[in-house]
C-alpha cells in the first residue's frame, strides 16, 4: 500500500511538470508571443540573474547610488503564466544627501520583503529581459565577448509615473565583482496629461560601475 501511495505521488509530479510549459526567459524567440500556450513557465533556465542577488554600490565624492538585488521565481502572472524577475531597490544620495531610498522594501536578502504590497512587481527595479541585442548597451570592454545583458525598468517613488530603464552587465576585475550599468530615462506616463512636473527620474542618466558589497 505504501508503495502504492509513492508511485501516485510521483505520477502527479510528473504530471504536473508535464502541465506546464517551460520557456527560458534567454534567448527570447518569436514562439514566446505567438504561440497559444498555457500554464507557460517562462524561467531564468541559465540562472542568468543569480550573480545579481546582493547589494552593489557606486561612489562618486559625496554622490552614491546603492541597489539591492533579488531574485523572485515562479511569479503567478495574471495571464496565468508564470516567470522569473530580477527586483530591486536603491538609494540615491547627491552632495551627502539623501534624495530617494526604497531599499526598505527588500532588505535584508533573500526573498524580497514586499511591505505593503500584493504584487512583487510593485518594486521600483524590475528585469525586463535577457538579451545580447545591442540596444545602447553601456561600453564594457572588460565583460566577456558573449556576455548577457539584463535590462529593467526603475521607478522613481518621488516623482510618480516617471519610468527610468538600466542596462547592465556583470564582470569580475581583480577578483572583484563589478557591475556596469547605463541608466537612462525611459517613459512619462503623464505626458499624455496637463502635465508641468519634473521629466526625468532624480537618478541623472550616465554610466556607472558598481561594486558588489557582500
Amino acid at each position: 500500500m505504501k508503495q502504492l501511495f509513492i508511485t501516485y505521488i510521483i505520477f502527479l509530479v510528473v504530471l504536473s511538470c508535464k502541465a506546464q510549459s517551460i520557456t527560458p526567459l534567454y534567448p527570447v524567440t518569436s514562439n514566446q508571443t505567438n504561440e497559444t500556450i498555457t500554464n507557460r513557465y517562462y524561467k531564468d533556465v541559465d540562472n542568468d540573474y543569480n550573480p545579481y542577488v546582493g547589494i552593489w554600490k557606486w561612489e562618486s565624492g559625496s554622490n552614491s547610488l546603492t541597489i539591492i538585488f533579488n531574485k523572485f521565481e515562479h511569479y503567478l502572472s495574471g495571464s496565468g503564466d508564470y516567470f522569473d524577475f530580477l527586483l530591486g531597490e536603491y538609494k540615491y544620495i547627491e552632495n551627502s544627501v539623501e534624495l530617494v531610498n526604497t531599499c526598505p522594501l527588500i532588505e535584508p536578502i533573500g526573498i524580497p520583503n514586499i511591505i505593503n504590497q500584493e504584487d512583487p512587481l510593485n518594486n521600483n527595479i524590475t528585469s525586463i529581459v535577457i538579451t545580447t541585442i545591442d540596444r545602447g548597451f553601456p561600453p564594457c570592454p572588460e565583460c566577456d565577448p558573449n556576455t548577457r545583458f539584463i535590462i529593467l525598468s526603475i521607478s522613481d517613488p518621488t516623482k510618480p509615473g516617471l519610468w527610468g530603464e538600466i542596462k547592465m552587465a556583470r564582470f569580475v576585475e581583480g577578483g572583484v565583482e563589478k557591475i556596469r550599468a547605463k541608466i537612462n530615462m525611459k517613459f512619462n506616463e503623464n505626458a499624455s496629461i496637463d502635465y508641468s512636473g519634473p521629466d526625468t527620474i532624480t537618478i541623472p542618466e550616465g554610466i556607472y560601475t558598481f561594486i558588489k558589497q557582500n
